[in-house]
């Protein structure tokens, strides 16, 4: 559905989402949206991923970017926690786009399923196309969709805006 939205854009869906294409299609881009399966590991928030069609693009891989994208959507499970370390150090997908550059990361906190927040995250891109900046943009997504049912309005009310 947000496929459709994309214009120009690389779009990346089935068997052509790989590791290293979700990876290269993320470096330097203005804007990259991953719908996949997410896990934290608490563990060991490095190891924290995003499942792709040949398997886990983790936050090591992220970190090989020469360019992290501006503006990043994760429209995955968990994509948004983080965790303290030992050293007190943020571990997780989140700090580590943020320390890579990476403005502004759109992701959850808790487990979204896709078939509630699909409507979540065309609204909020049709937004961002309109120019409004992210965190107006998904209050107002959010805010759009808090009518369409129990799950839905809990699974929109986890994705929360991190960054400028």
């Amino acid at each position: 559905a947000v496929a459709r939205l994309a214009g120009s854009a690389s779009v990346l869906v089935g068997a052509a989402a790989t590791v290293d294409a979700v990876a290269s299609a993320m470096d330097g881009a203005p804007l990259a949206h991953v719908a996949a399966h997410g896990s934290f590991r608490a563990d060991n928030p490095l190891f924290s991923a995003l499942e792709l069609a040949d398997g886990p693009l983790t936050v090591y891989d992220l970190e090989r970017l020469r360019t992290p994208p501006a503006r990043v959507v994760l429209s995955a499970c968990d994509s948004g926690l983080s965790a303290v370390r030992p050293g007190d150090e943020l571990m997780g997908f989140t700090a580590a786009l943020l320390g890579l550059g990476t403005r502004t990361l759109v992701a959850p906190v808790i487990p979204v399923p896709a078939d509630v927040t699909t409507p979540l995250m065309v609204d909020l891109h049709r937004r961002l196309d309109a120019g409004e900046p992210p965190a107006v943009a998904l209050a107002g997504a959010q805010e759009a969709h808090r009518e369409d049912g129990d799950a839905a309005f809990a699974a929109s009310a986890g994705f929360l805006c991190f960054g400028a």
